[in-house]
């Protein structure tokens, strides 16, 4: 099994809330056998940002990591943008 690379976009509940706090809770949930490997503060429109992190992990179901994510007080919501085998 190889490893995949993934681009995962983290929307905030709330546009006047902390992203690097909330970047914070994020890599404190992110499990073991992945990765992140980069993180970007995004501009999407009208002040709302996204935090973009860049994730290498085991060729496997994500679920359980955006699920984590996901359940992150004050996610809005994660999506997968990209996914590449590496």
């Amino acid at each position: 099994m190889g490893e995949v690379i993934m681009k995962i976009k983290v929307m905030p509940e709330d546009a006047g809330m902390d992203i690097e706090k909330l970047k914070e809770e994020i890599m404190k949930a992110i499990p073991d056998y992945a990765k992140v490997n980069k993180t970007e503060i995004a501009p999407i429109a009208f002040g709302l940002k996204a935090l973009m992190l860049y994730v290498t992990m085991p060729d496997q179901s994500p679920d359980e990591l955006m699920d984590k994510i996901n359940a992150i007080e004050g996610v809005g919501n994660a999506t997968i943008d990209e996914l590449s085998l590496l």
